[in-house]
């Protein structure tokens, strides 16, 4: 794993919440690979793990534009469309338009089946309260539909955060600046004491680093290559080997 450098203390810890805090129950892949083979396709789960990256960026980039919300009808389904024809084209289907649009049709079946459930990862919450215990600061800031603050509540780790930031409430996605401003700012905390960890590196690690902030991409999937990120940028499989080089970075430093 890189090490943290630098001079400067890390008196702040931001959150991704999705993949990165929490995990859907059946994840997208699985439920993708179901939609595949419900429309007559080979399918591997653990293939479209890996390739799921691709269909992510695209939604970064096109929810970075203009949130999907925001959108007439007609141009949300277009997306979801074309969101679709992604991952088949990532997963090697040649598909036409109809198979697309049966195999979306499939994913929102499966998605009614099992609905919209998520559990929380077991190293969230010791990694939090380490933090909270070494008085490092806080947040969560999460590209979402609507608030996310009752939700983290029914997760638990709401009252450990000291900002909860929700794209859909102050008007930016990640990785636009003025969403990781919006956790920064209340607290009085600039770019380079701050730390932003997450499992995408377009809106997190690229956004965060756009305005002076470290970053650590959380790949819990094992979906990067080792080398495929830039030196500075941490990459860690679970929260607590985060929390303890935060840790002993900021021990470094005051001797």
């Amino acid at each position: 794993m890189t090490r943290l450098s630098g001079t400067t203390p890390i008196d702040l810890v931001t959150f991704d919440l999705y993949d990165t805090l929490v995990e859907m129950d059946h994840p997208r892949w699985q439920r993708f690979a179901t939609a595949m083979q419900r429309a007559g396709l080979a399918a591997d789960p653990e293939h479209l793990k890996i390739i799921d990256r691709a269909a992510e960026d695209f939604y970064t980039i096109e929810n970075g534009q203009v949130p999907i919300r925001d959108r007439p009808e007609a141009e949300q389904e277009a997306f979801r469309l074309e969101y679709a024809r992604i991952y088949l084209e990532a997963a090697e289907v040649d598909a036409d338009p109809d198979l697309v649009r049966e195999v979306r049709q499939h994913f929102v079946d499966e998605i009614e089946t099992h609905g919209w459930t998520y559990s929380m990862f077991p190293d969230v919450m010791p990694a939090i309260t380490k933090l909270e215990r070494a008085g490092i600061k806080r947040a969560l800031i999460s590209n979402a539909d609507a608030d996310v603050t009752e939700f983290s509540m029914h997760m638990g780790f709401a009252p450990h955060m000291d900002v909860i930031v929700t794209s859909a409430l102050v008007g930016f996605e990640k990785p636009d600046a003025r969403t990781f401003y919006a956790a920064l700012d209340p607290l009085g905390i600039a770019p380079p004491q701050a730390l932003h960890v997450g499992d995408q590196a377009l809106s997190d690690v690229i956004g965060a680093r756009g305005i002076g902030m470290r970053a650590a991409l959380i790949d819990r999937y094992g979906r990067h290559a080792a080398g495929e990120h830039d030196a500075e940028v941490l990459v860690v499989r679970g929260l607590e080997e985060l929390v303890d080089e935060v840790i002993a970075f900021n021990a470094s430093l005051t001797g």
